[in-house]
């Protein structure tokens, strides 16, 4: 049967209907946007009194990871209307990173206290 799990649903002429597809998409981005927010303001926050080298360390980790997410999160918007909504690689790679710089920043924070 056309269209069914792909998404959206096919007409009698083949014509494929998105429907609420690409508005679920986006409420998918913005909750990820808001996860990732809510992680940076929580590292932020154990960091708050900046002191010695490793919270300068962590500092820019989470600052690196923040900016390629935004990056991605840009490129992905950018993207969508060209592509249909399919990510391209360098997006997907650059939200990978982003979000590995991140979950690093979060193990160096829990592993070494700052200060």
């Amino acid at each position: 049967m056309a269209g069914v799990g792909e998404g959206g649903v096919a007409d009698g002429e083949g014509v494929r209907d998105p429907g609420l597809a690409a508005e679920r998409t986006d409420l998918a981005w913005n909750r990820s946007g808001l996860a990732v927010v809510v992680v940076v303001a929580i590292m932020l926050r154990r960091l708050w009194p900046l002191e010695g080298y490793k919270s300068v360390i962590a500092l820019m980790l989470i600052a690196a990871g923040a900016i390629a997410w935004a990056v991605g999160m840009r490129l992905a918007r950018r993207g969508r209307p060209v592509t249909g909504g399919v990510l391209g690689v360098s997006t997907c790679r650059m939200l990978t990173v982003g979000t590995v710089v991140l979950a690093a920043a979060g193990f160096l924070l829990g592993l070494f206290p700052p200060g």
